[in-house]
């Protein structure tokens, strides 16, 4: 199985640990008619954190990838940098208008803090008021949560 979380901090480092894998079906589903789904993750160690994303039409074709680092203290919070990068990502290319966006992230802890401001951590206001000054700037943007 491919350690994911090295992957988005570094695909060099990336390897398959065929003893502890167990059998996983994944599936990606296609985004609706007309609309753009960023697929995005972010993850941290003890030495690094990073993000990263995937965007993809109706077809699953991937329009580009975005992987690097990010400023973070955990991987929560990782995971709201990959949405933010993913919404800058948008906003550089002028996508707004042009597509409808889904933005899917991984982490149940995450999409529950965006589901429910009652739920942010303090330490993380800042991040969200950034978050939503961005999802402004772009338009529609639909949060979900990877299965």
């Amino acid at each position: 199985m491919v350690q994911e979380r090295l992957w988005w901090l570094s695909s060099s480092k990336c390897k398959f640990d065929s003893l502890n894998s167990k059998p996983v079906t994944l599936r990606w589903r296609y985004p609706p008619h007309g609309w753009l789904k960023f697929n995005v993750s972010g993850m941290a160690t003890e030495e690094a954190t990073g993000c990263g994303g995937v965007p993809r039409d109706k077809e699953g074709t991937i329009t580009a990838l975005f992987p690097g680092p990010c400023d973070a203290i955990d991987a929560y919070s990782a995971e709201l940098g990959a949405i933010i990068t993913a919404l800058d990502v948008i906003i550089k290319i002028g996508w707004r208008g042009s597509s409808l966006i889904i933005v899917e992230i991984g982490s149940q802890v995450a999409y529950n803090w965006l589901l429910n401001k009652d739920r942010r951590p303090w330490s993380q206001q800042t991040t969200f008021t950034d978050m939503e000054r961005r999802q402004a700037c772009v338009g529609e943007v639909a949060l979900s949560k990877a299965e």
